[in-house]
């Protein structure tokens, strides 16, 4: 949800459709010339800069006048020749000041490049020229996310919406920026839109699956993962469609054990609290000893219980069952010692002591927390 944020991780628009229709309008008469023909058979195979090499001898050849210089910046940008991207992608902005995409493209590029506050500007001139474009808005929504103003975010997040509510990227970034914000319960609704729109945007699942962890509903994300692994293999997407999709499966099964683990922190940290506020009686720590374990033990029955069957033989398969037996043993280590100071009478500087040690295991959870998720411990997302 979602990287101030990484440039390569931006989930940008490229299409390239988008480009090649400005192309076609602008340049009607080179659309069937040998030069960007041969250009367009190699964007079609994802050789980019196989293409921008081509484009680059028809310009040797035949003059700069001869080729689309917004196709050549488009096919350096997107064979991350950044810098040569750049110098082509200003011409074309000084040859067609009146196109959108130019601007667009310019700022893509300039963002790729780190210079996101030139990137915002160029983005605003597209914005001038086409204000019903919703991804132009999210795009400079996602340019700012991190180190702007959640209100100022929200509301270029509510203008793309409100101008292309059934485009799949805007509503699927929609939930990354929600998420990253902490507003878990609207970004899942976007994300399930987004995957509504185009149930083949595999990186709204993974979003999704993530989501509905971070909301509590550990089994839901499994679930998730597990739809993203059989579809992969059914659809036979690739070894490496595959290879990302187990990934995101490993993640979620880690995640279901450890974020047990963290709820249990969260009630060790409590009672701690109430009984130093409050020193319990013997009664008293037997009824809260004992809605503890009641809660943990059907919370635990239900989420199992909710699992597919071939995801809960996954939860303790081989090369699992170390992360899983370690969540466990320190679940059950969390609450036996918050037991035991139920039942003891610890003074108010044994009770800073013990919160001392929840603070420290909080901060490994934390730890391990990202690494499972493949996230920086501290500073923006590499994937946000």
């Amino acid at each position: 949800m979602s990287e101030a944020v990484g440039p390569s991780r931006i989930p940008s628009p490229r299409a390239r459709g988008r480009v090649l229709q400005a192309v076609n309008k602008t340049w009607p008469g080179l659309i069937s010339g040998a030069v960007e023909g041969r250009a367009r058979e190699l964007i079609d195979d994802g050789q980019y800069l196989e293409a921008a090499e081509v484009l680059e001898q028809g310009i040797a050849k035949y003059g700069a006048g001869s080729v689309s210089q917004l196709l050549l910046a488009w096919c350096l940008h997107m064979g991350e020749r950044q810098e040569a991207a750049l110098e082509w992608a200003d011409r074309a902005v000084a040859e067609e000041p009146e196109n959108e995409d130019a601007h667009w493209l310019q700022a893509s590029v300039l963002y790729e490049l780190g210079r996101v506050d030139e990137a915002s500007v160029s983005l605003w001139r597209a914005v001038e020229l086409a204000p019903d474009n919703g991804r132009y808005y999210m795009q400079l929504a996602w340019y700012h996310h991190v180190d702007q103003e959640f209100a100022k975010t929200r509301e270029l997040v509510e203008r793309a919406l409100e101008r292309s509510p059934e485009d799949a990227w805007v509503q699927h970034t929609a939930g990354r920026i929600f998420d990253y914000h902490l507003r878990h319960k609207r970004a899942q609704a976007h994300l399930r839109r987004a995957i509504e729109l185009d149930p083949n945007l595999v990186d709204a699942w993974y979003d999704l699956a993530e989501n509905l962890q971070v909301r509590g509903r550990l089994s839901s994300g499994v679930r998730v993962a597990w739809k993203v692994v059989n579809d992969a293999v059914d659809t036979k997407a690739g070894d490496a469609a595959v290879v990302e999709a187990w990934g995101l499966y490993e993640a979620t099964l880690r995640r279901w054990s450890w974020r047990w683990y963290e709820w249990a922190l969260r009630a060790v940290l409590l009672l701690n609290v109430i009984d130093w506020i409050f020193p319990t009686p013997f009664a008293v720590a037997v009824g809260l000893s004992g809605a503890l374990a009641a809660v943990f033990a059907a919370g635990l029955a239900v989420s199992v219980c909710t699992l597919l069957p071939a995801c809960r033989a996954d939860l303790v398969g081989q090369g699992r069952r170390g992360h899983f037996a370690g969540a466990a043993a320190r679940m059950l280590l969390a609450s036996g010692g918050i037991v035991l100071v139920l039942f003891g009478e610890p003074t108010a500087l044994q009770h800073l002591g013990i919160l001392a040690v929840i603070i420290v295991a909080y901060v490994e959870w934390y730890w391990r927390a990202a690494q499972i998720s493949g996230r920086r411990m501290f500073g923006a997302d590499p994937d946000v």
